[in-house]
């Protein structure tokens, strides 16, 4: 985290050094010893403080909040020594100061709160000193005007890095959730390690949990189909556990989402998590199914039919094609109607009045074409095994 490319506002200039009457510039140097000697008052100060007031600051020893207040002391002297506003360095070791705090525990809002109070404090004491060596008026607030608005800029410096710190948890914890979401979906962990790996995430692994499968077409795809689940089972998106898998989209739900418009999700059986593996691999079946037949909303294996079987067993359906169709595909181009003819009146239910209607062709030509596929193919509509073979070979034609 850098502080390069933020863009500070111009501080009042303090008063050159070397410009400052001879007797001013010893004014300036009592003072600065006066502040030195002043180290260990000011850090116990500082230190009663923060534990009056700041009870977050427990995460740190006595010690260590002593040794920040002499860090405040020290920049303050050294402003004051040199007479010069506080520069890139400075801000560079306040960044690293806010990580090394922020690692210890100590909330970055409430260390802004503890540098301002400390700003305070320095600045209480200067005051004191001044009126004792007699530093001049313009001065001593030019010292307080430039420690204010440095004040300021590390506040600013605390907030960001504290934005940027929830921005690395919350990627953190969306890849670790993701990663336990496509572990059980996979089947790559474990049971034990489910069962362990369930409690970060507030899961019961015993509970029921509905596997969904989805396809997205783009990043922006996955992320809409994310939160449109998230919506649906009235959870914030990002606590959704989601995976891609390969070409597949996987979320571990605990409900199903009944209701999903503008997307097509594939439910599995509810199972425990350990068992979840399971369940996808059939949601991912039924995706693919529904999918090849163009269909939307939510889907399961069980409400496809026959479907499913279209997409299997490629061997049995070269050597049926080979048999029944290879007449139908040399006979010319009108077979392409045949075949649709049939393949449609199949899904009309056999009603030859529906089956024309849909195609826009006359009735009796329907009926020519489904008896020319029988007199080609050899399948006959009329036996119950022609017509779920006939069924399923078209079907795989057209949708594979």
């Amino acid at each position: 985290m850098q502080t390069e490319g933020h863009s500070w506002p111009v501080r009042r200039r303090m008063p050159d050094l070397a410009a400052l009457s001879e007797p001013t510039r010893e004014i300036v140097h009592q003072a600065v010893v006066r502040l030195r000697a002043s180290g260990d008052f000011f850090a116990n100060r500082f230190l009663g403080l923060v534990r009056d007031q700041l009870p977050d600051y427990g995460v740190l020893s006595d010690d260590e909040i002593r040794i920040t207040a002499q860090r405040f002391m020290d920049t303050l002297i050294s402003e004051l020594s040199s007479l010069r506003v506080p520069d890139d360095a400075l801000r560079e070791m306040l960044t690293d100061f806010a990580l090394e705090r922020a690692a210890q525990g100590l909330p970055l809002d409430i260390l802004a709160i503890g540098y301002q109070l400390g700003s305070r404090e320095m600045l209480n004491l200067l005051d004191e000193v001044a009126a004792e060596v007699a530093l001049p008026s313009d001065l001593v607030l030019a010292i307080h005007d430039s420690t204010w608005e440095f004040s300021n800029e590390a506040s600013s410096i605390f907030a960001r890095i504290r934005h940027d710190l929830e921005l690395e948890r919350a990627r953190f914890d969306a890849e670790r959730r993701s990663a336990f979401a496509g572990g059980v979906l996979s089947g790559a962990l474990p049971a034990d390690q489910i069962h362990c790996d369930a409690q970060l995430f507030g899961l019961d692994p015993q509970a029921l949990h509905t596997p969904v499968a989805a396809r997205a077409a783009s990043t922006g795809d996955a992320d809409a189909i994310r939160r449109a689940i998230a919506a649906t089972l009235r959870l914030p998106a990002d606590r959704l556990l989601f995976a891609e898998l390969g070409k597949n989209l996987g979320v571990i739900a605990p409900s199903a989402p009944e209701s999903l418009t503008g997307h097509l999700v594939a439910l599995g059986p509810a199972l425990p998590l350990d068992e979840l593996q399971h369940g996808f691999d059939e949601a991912v079946l039924a995706l693919k199914t529904a999918q090849r037949f163009g269909l939307s909303g939510v889907v399961r294996l069980s409400d496809l039919g026959p479907r499913p079987l279209i997409l299997a067993a490629e061997r049995t359906a070269t050597s049926l094609a080979t048999k029944h169709l290879q007449a139908l595909d040399s006979a010319g181009r009108s077979t392409r109607e045949i075949e649709e003819t049939t393949r449609v009146y199949l899904e009309c239910n056999q009603q030859v009045a529906a089956t024309a209607e849909l195609l826009a062709v006359h009735e009796n030509t329907v009926r020519y074409r489904v008896s020319r596929f029988h007199q080609l193919t050899g399948l006959d509509l009329r036996c119950t095994e022609d017509l779920v073979t006939t069924w399923w070979l078209l079907n795989r034609r057209h949708n594979t």
